[in-house]
């Protein structure tokens, strides 16, 4: 082990919030109060006066807090690992102190050759696909202050060539003894599970060789597993390069069986990770993108012109001790590593995860359906605005998750009477994770026909529409619950003289409306103008002006 030390900021987790308009990634700086956005072979001259890298691949996060109840009250400890394939090393350090380099030459474990994939687990193991070496290299870590620890473990031999890995808490986030390890197996065009020990791992289950099919890989890259609030799943993801494919897998414990495949158009994927909700990220450095998918692998958004031939997309899991309850989570984090191309202008970078709303559509019937989708789980309300600002529904629909949705309002959730016309739908979105932007979009919709209305606690007079208006206009008002109510309209000129008795009769609970077609009693039709309509509902006398404009 060799260290290197820096003395600026080099990977820093802590968010920046931003007050640009919402994306569902968002780049945020290394280093804000130094000035540095991202880790790459300029900065690193610069600071370091020497290379660093030689060709970053893969990278993971070892993340612990520690929370007490007294001084320092709080810890945090973010330990970075970036494995080297071109220099036959991994490269590791905490922010804001030293980087160390690991060839494994001076351990048991001997020299690494070509180290691809990594993997952690909650227990802070790393995971080493060591690709040349044909197997996967176990290291433990510990750390004291500001230094990690890499001490070999064991490894697993066997392989072929191995460049995806990822870690399965088997549904037991805080329970390593049941923990999985998937491995794509790319030399052999196959996928390999381990059941994972203290001191060893057991193969359960393979499958694929060389082929197109059903079963077959054609160059198994990168390897992901499903999760659920933060809970591994049996659902394995698998980067089909040559098939230009993700496959899932289902774990069936001593079978993977095959689930479904899509088709994708990004070319090479290198890294596929999930998120604490189960997103999927896949990175393809040929495209020169990151895109992310919702958990049935349908694409949601994509990171392209702020990163140069991403290898890697990492979110950090990160434990949580409370000293004071002696409660201990883990979580996944609400941002992204991202290990690029290294050159002059790309290196390491982090962004920020936020939630997007996208595709919205409105239609409107006997309820009002909401359709959309979202790039991030969020919390999700929805309100129906009328054009002078005035709320007539609303509904909270909760939490939803990445992908397509729908939310439907009816009766129940107004709050105001809407008359038929043109109305505005504001859908709010605020994202899981916090301080962040959220979004918010606005649809235009008309609502015709039964209007929607809200049963007053007496009668309501909801007045014409249009107004002005040619050729006609409804007169509206609503009686309230109990008995029904007898009604009368007339129509004046300023004169006062009666221009056209509209009817009268009995109403029961609801809305009701009149239909004045702008022709007298005679059936002729009147000049364009101002009048007045009396409405009477059992004692109670209500007025307005109506303009005909021809």
């Amino acid at each position: 082990m060799r260290r290197i030390k820096i003395c600026t900021t080099l990977l820093l987790l802590g968010m920046v919030p931003s007050l640009a308009l919402a994306e569902s990634f968002r780049p945020s700086p290394l280093a804000a109060d130094a000035g540095i956005d991202a880790l790459n072979r300029s900065v690193a001259q610069e600071v370091l006066e020497r290379e660093l890298f030689g060709n970053p691949y893969a990278s993971v996060v070892i993340g612990n807090i520690d929370i007490y109840d007294q001084f320092p009250y709080l810890e945090a400890r973010y330990f970075q690992v970036v494995s080297d394939p071109q220099w036959n090393r991994l490269l590791y350090g905490e922010t804001d102190q030293g980087l160390f380099a690991f060839d494994g030459s001076s351990s048991s474990v001997g020299a690494l050759a070509n180290p691809r994939g990594l993997a952690t687990d909650a227990d802070g193991n790393l995971y080493v696909a060591d690709a040349d070496n044909d197997r996967i290299v176990v290291l433990g870590t510990s750390y004291e202050f500001d230094e990690l620890r890499l001490t070999p473990r064991y490894e697993i031999s066997g392989l072929a060539r191995p460049y995806g890995l990822a870690v399965s808490d088997a549904g037991t986030p805080l329970d390593t003894s049941d923990d999985l390890l998937y491995v794509a197996n790319t030399g052999k065009n196959e996928v390999v599970s381990y059941a994972l020990a203290a001191d060893g791992a057991s193969l359960k289950a393979r499958v694929g060789e060389l082929g197109s099919g059903i079963g077959f890989f054609a160059g198994p890259m990168a390897i992901a597993v499903g999760r659920d609030n933060g809970v591994n799943t049996d659902r394995v993801f698998v980067a089909d390069a040559h098939n230009s494919r993700l496959v899932e897998l289902i774990d069936r414990g001593n079978q993977l069986e095959w689930a479904n495949s899509a088709r994708h158009e990004m070319g090479l994927v290198t890294s596929l990770d999930t998120d604490h909700w189960g997103s999927i990220y896949a990175a393809a450095p040929n495209a020169g993108l990151i895109q992310k998918m919702d958990t049935t692998m349908k694409p949601v958004a994509e990171m392209r012109s702020e990163v140069k031939r991403p290898r890697s997309f990492h979110v950090p899991f990160v434990n949580t001790h409370d000293h004071t309850t002696g409660r201990v989570t883990r979580a996944g984090h609400g941002g992204g590593l991202v290990v690029e191309e290294w050159s002059d202008n790309s290196g390491l970078r982090l962004v920020d995860l936020d939630v997007e709303v996208k595709d919205v559509a409105v239609v409107a019937d006997e309820t009002i359906d909401v359709s959309f989708q979202l790039t991030d789980r969020a919390h999700v309300r929805a309100e129906i605005v009328a054009s002078d600002g005035k709320v007539v529904a609303r509904r909270d629909a909760g939490m939803m998750n990445t992908g397509d949705q729908t939310v439907s309002m009816g009766a129940d959730d107004f709050v105001a009477n809407a008359s038929p016309g043109e109305y505005s739908l504001r859908l709010r979105a605020d994202s899981s994770y916090a301080d962040r932007q959220g979004d918010e979009s606005y649809t235009q919709f008309a609502l015709a026909g039964a209007p929607f209305t809200v049963l007053p606690s007496r009668v309501e007079h909801m007045g014409a529409f249009p107004n002005p208006f040619n050729p006609q206009t409804r007169i509206s008002f609503v009686v309230p619950s109990g008995a029904d109510r007898a009604w009368s309209i007339k129509v004046f000129d300023l004169r006062g003289r009666e221009v056209r008795d509209l009817g009268r009769g009995t109403a029961a609970a609801g809305e009701h409306g009149v239909i004045w077609d702008g022709r007298d009693t005679n059936g002729g039709s009147v000049s364009s103008g101002v009048y007045v309509y009396e409405l009477r509902v059992d004692g109670d006398l209500f007025s307005g002006k109506l303009a005909l404009v021809k």
